[in-house]
């Protein structure tokens, strides 16, 4: 769920399809009108969006979670619903570090500061049922694309 600065709240859902709709104000009812399919290439499950000055982020995970591939991509809109302009794998595995998705994004308050967070493959003998979480910062380009997160032990 988003809720955008003007009180709208949105919901994303899905595996193997992304949608979204506006949430009615009560928090648990929608107009089933509204309903959007918005799945990007790749698309698996996990989507997730925020905002970052005035541009929307989409983010997804792609393969499957027992996949030693799972990583996380994005895309950005001039909306909550967009429409969505792919920017490619921003998180995915690195080394030994493998399994990267599953996702949620945090800012600290009051900054400017974004960090990223998911599950992996437990290291350094995970795999896609043994898994642990991890937490990484995530930057930003002078563009407002994201800058691809270096996983880290």
């Amino acid at each position: 769920m988003f809720t955008d600065d003007d009180g709208r709240s949105y919901l994303y859902w899905g595996q193997g399809v992304a949608r979204v709709v506006p949430l009615n104000g009560d928090m648990i009812s929608y107009d089933p009108a509204q309903v959007r399919t918005i799945t990007p290439a790749g698309y698996n499950e996990a989507p997730f969006v925020f905002k970052r000055n005035g541009t929307y982020y989409f983010m997804w995970s792609e393969n499957d979670t027992r996949s030693e591939d799972y990583r996380v991509a994005y895309a950005t809109g001039p909306s909550p619903v967009g429409p969505w302009t792919n920017r490619g794998v921003v998180l995915s595995r690195s080394g030994s570090i493998r399994g990267t998705g599953h996702h949620s994004v945090v800012r600290a308050p009051g900054t400017d500061v974004w960090y990223i967070a998911y599950h992996r493959f437990a290291v350094p003998a995970g795999n896609g049922t043994n898994r642990e979480t991890a937490i990484d910062r995530m930057q930003f380009n002078a563009d407002g694309t994201i800058q691809p997160v270096l996983p880290t032990l």
